[in-house]
């Protein structure tokens, strides 16, 4: 499965300075050509596309009709500022008249990707060019010794719809191949930039170079047993991830002695399960972040918040893809979904990257380039306000190591069933999801920029399943100092201590490990007056799955019990109609006393622990998850919070601050799924700088002046109603 059918299936279930990447904006087009006016690279190019031409030449008619005056006419006039064109596509195949590769043979003498470049300038268009990793079927067919080899054998990989992609294997020789076509495009070509993408394993290799590899550093037999307690499937992981690393910074080291351009890896994939393998230290070999999403509001929303907190400069990169359907480039999604999409950046003070594709014959459908140019246009309006700090409250916490199943341990690699079952990655999608449709601002911070936990007031640790003794000293060092942390399930637990599993947070949540409670089902039933509001007017919340069984320490307080079935579900049976009720589960009558949420004061702050990831459904059904989560954060966290708004839940808010202009830009895109989007108003409270006052509030692009007032620590504003994004400007002295 491909990476952007994998995004897509996903979502429905859910170095240098700023001051130098603007430097490599300068002009550098030879004289004598015509040019435009065009914004620095990258800091100023907020419409940006990509036309991918992943197009192979067993037909004389591919690409024949590739015309590079007409094509960059029509990307300029649909108003995009900058294009990533393919120097060399996932057939493999280079665009340019290449001595280490394989051309395409409709260049016929020419040189595409020079004439693209060329183009480009006399239009002061900035231009990049495009390598695919690993992906590469050239390389694929031409050295077998390279494949990427599945412990399986080849069968899988060679036939049907998955059979159209060759996968190479980056710890064979195609690392100095890939190196070597790379220093022929940025040598040979005055581009902005690099974007190397597909930089992700499809599965586990097992090819005698990773065999090799493995043996030199672990002097062992790469593992077939997938085990997260085994310290060598563990050790097998870990080179996995490094071995994608080691490639992406020898490319970045190589391109960045040539020229002095921008440099960025695929990193969409971080959010993929362990897999993929991709590790997030993977930003180190890119100027800026920079991925392609494909699975709704929720995904868009932690991706870019992600994005804000392991980008090496500002601004991200936010790519959108145009067609409706994957497998077919002439399709394209409704006017309403891609105007949506391509504004989620905006909210953001991002730049979006369109993902268009050539026809097979080279042309570009030009009528999507009028839609396309509609989007631009509205989107220009609003870049002159961009940029600024994003302000946030809550940071959700994401743990790369934690992207497994714990469940699924002791399977072959070859009989994995749910290696897309991520626990972690459902909570943290799911809280995200809570915060963002109740307004409380929050950002995201990872294993990789756990430093960032200083700028937050509260953080929440969702059914995270990896902790080091390190980073749980840094939370507990937060809570000590007046911070808030809200943890679920498993969160913090150590399962290596040699004395026994433990929460490493075990002081700070106020409660200790005991082990697990119930099987397929268990109940979470409410103790406190106030929890029992919070989902009244149920008397339980049923989880599909075991809760951690806790003992709450002294000074702790238990608002909720965990209750079990009234039959275990594993022991129900027909002879004899051996179960409380034939069409329903039932919890047992009498709840239980083992705890299921504690409140637990530490030094100057809060924690609150859940036995379960109650977080990770909070929509229909069990719409009440939401509830209850949103009421225990606001117990312990109640704010005031930088921004507040009254508004359809659909419906994010981001607050960025922009302390040079003295002003704050607030954001609010409506985000329904239901298309067309039936337009919501909204009222705004804003949280200034201390010891400021508000002089103006102004909603852009209009530039109109909107009436506000004090109301409490927060300054009040109405929006009028809106289909898709609205923005307010608010000046302070």
């Amino acid at each position: 499965m491909d990476r952007r059918k994998f995004h897509k299936l996903l979502g429905m279930g859910i170095i240098g300075s700023m001051g130098a990447l603007d430097s490599f904006s300068e002009s550098r087009a030879r004289p004598g050509k015509v040019m435009s006016t065009r914004v620095k690279w990258p800091s100023q190019t907020y419409r940006r596309l990509i036309v991918d031409m992943h197009v192979p030449d067993w037909d004389p008619v591919l690409l024949s009709r590739f015309d590079p005056e007409d094509y960059v006419r029509t990307i300029a006039d649909a108003g995009f500022q900058s294009i990533l064109h393919d120097a060399q596509s996932e057939v493999g195949l280079c665009l340019y008249p290449t001595k280490v590769g394989q051309m395409h043979a409709a260049l016929k003498g020419r040189d595409f990707f020079g004439e693209v470049v060329a183009q480009c300038q006399r239009r002061g268009i900035h231009v990049l060019g495009y390598f695919s990793l690993m992906f590469d079927n050239w390389a694929y067919q031409t050295h077998p010794d390279w494949r990427f080899l599945p412990e399986d054998g080849y069968d899988s990989t060679l036939e049907g719809p998955e059979g159209r992609y060759g996968v190479v294997c980056p710890n064979s020789p195609y690392r100095d191949y890939a190196s070597a076509c790379i220093k022929e495009i940025v040598t040979g070509y005055d581009i902005d930039g690099m974007f190397l993408d597909e930089i992700f394993w499809p599965g586990v290799c097992y090819c005698p170079y990773c065999t090799a590899r493995f043996w030199r550093e672990y002097k062992s037999e790469p593992p077939r047993i997938v085990n997260w307690d085994n310290s060598a499937w563990r050790q097998y992981q870990r080179m996995r991830e490094q071995s994608l690393l080691d490639i992406a910074l020898a490319l970045y080291r190589t391109i960045k002695q040539i020229r002095p351009i921008t440099v960025c890896f695929q990193y969409s994939p971080i959010f993929d399960s362990w897999l993929r393998s991709v590790p997030l230290e993977l930003n180190q070999a890119s100027d800026y972040a920079g991925g392609d999403f494909y699975g709704g509001p929720a995904q868009y929303s932690l991706a870019c918040k992600a994005f804000d907190s392991l980008t090496k400069t500002h601004p991200y990169e936010f790519q959108v893809g145009a067609p409706s359907e994957e497998l077919f480039r002439l399709s394209l999604k409704p006017k309403d979904e891609l105007r949506m999409e391509s504004l989620v950046p905006t909210l953001h003070s991002a730049p979006f990257m369109l993902i268009d594709g050539i026809l097979p014959d080279g042309t570009l459908y030009k009528p999507f380039y009028e839609v396309f140019a509609k989007v631009n246009a509205l989107v220009a309006r609003y870049e002159p306000f961009l940029g600024g700090d994003l302000l946030a409250d809550v940071a959700i916490y994401y743990d790369k190591e934690s992207m497994y199943d714990p469940a699924e341990k002791g399977v072959h690699v070859s009989k994995l069933k749910a290696v897309d079952r991520v626990p972690h990655r459902d909570a943290l999608f799911g809280i995200g999801s809570i915060l963002r449709e109740a307004h409380i601002p929050f950002g995201v911070i990872t294993n990789v920029t756990l430093e960032q936990l200083s700028r937050y007031r509260a953080v929440i640790l969702p059914n995270v399943l990896e902790l080091t003794a390190d980073q749980a000293a840094q939370f507990r060092r937060f809570v000590e100092q007046g911070g808030t942390l809200y943890a679920s399930g498993p969160s913090s637990l150590d399962r290596f201590d040699p004395q026994g599993a433990r929460f490493l947070l075990e002081d700070v949540l106020g409660v200790r490990y005991k082990g697990t409670l119930g099987t397929v089902i268990s109940y979470f039933t409410p103790k406190d007056d106030k929890v029992k509001e919070a989902i009244w007017p149920q008397l339980h919340i049923k989880f599909g799955g075991p809760m951690i069984r806790g003992e709450a320490l002294a000074g702790s307080q238990v608002l909720a019990t965990v209750t079990l079935p009234y039959v275990p579900i594993e022991s129900e049976h027909v002879i004899g109609s051996h179960f409380a009720d034939i069409e329903s589960d039932q919890p047992a009558l009498t709840p239980g006393s083992d705890p299921a949420l504690v409140q637990h004061s530490f030094g100057k702050g809060r924690a609150v622990w859940l036995a379960a990831p109650l977080e990770s459904s909070h929509s229909g059904s069990e719409e009440v998850n939401g509830r209850l989560v949103l009421s225990v954060l606001r117990r312990v966290f109640p704010g005031p919070y930088y921004f507040e708004a009254d508004t359809h839940p659909s419906v994010e808010m981001t607050l960025y601050h922009q302390p040079d202009k003295k002003r704050m830009l607030a954001g609010l895109l409506n985000m329904q799924q239901q298309l067309p989007p039936i337009p919501v108003e909204a009222t705004v409270r804003v949280q200034v700088p201390s010891g400021r006052r508000v002089t103006r509030v102004v909603s852009i692009p209009e530039q109109k002046t909107v009436p506000f007032e004090k109301a409490g620590p927060y300054t009040q504003f109405r929006l009028q109603p809106f289909d898709a994004l609205a923005m307010a400007l608010v000046e302070y002295e």
